[in-house]
């Protein structure tokens, strides 16, 4: 991946690192923060079914292709248009530090 042409990265996405609190009962509370505002391009990349105790949920899987940062991890999601796109996988598909490629799940 050379390079992108010119407007491919024009979704405004918000990069969010996950926060766990106590909950006072031995748990914790999982929340999230914002850490920055990116450009991205989001590509829908397909549904899949999973069957959870005995009934089908369906999951929509996006490509999210955003400029190359070291601060990237699983545990993180993204924040497009009020829709929450968990991160599965993180990839610099040529090892040049340009781009980063996220395969991602929409949660609600």
């Amino acid at each position: 991946m050379s390079g992108l042409p010119i407007g491919a990265l024009r979704h405004r996405v918000t990069l969010e690192s996950p926060i766990d609190a106590p909950d006072g009962a031995g748990g914790f509370s999982r929340s999230f923060t914002p850490v920055v505002n990116l450009w991205a391009r989001i590509a829908p990349s397909g549904v899949r079914e999973d069957f959870v105790e005995q009934r089908a949920e369906q999951a929509t899987t996006h490509v999210v292709t955003i400029r190359w940062r070291d601060d990237v991890s699983k545990e993180m999601r993204f924040v497009y248009r009020g829709r929450n796109l968990r991160i599965q996988s993180v990839f610099d598909p040529d090892e040049r530090r340009q781009f980063l490629i996220c395969a991602c799940e929409e949660i609600n």
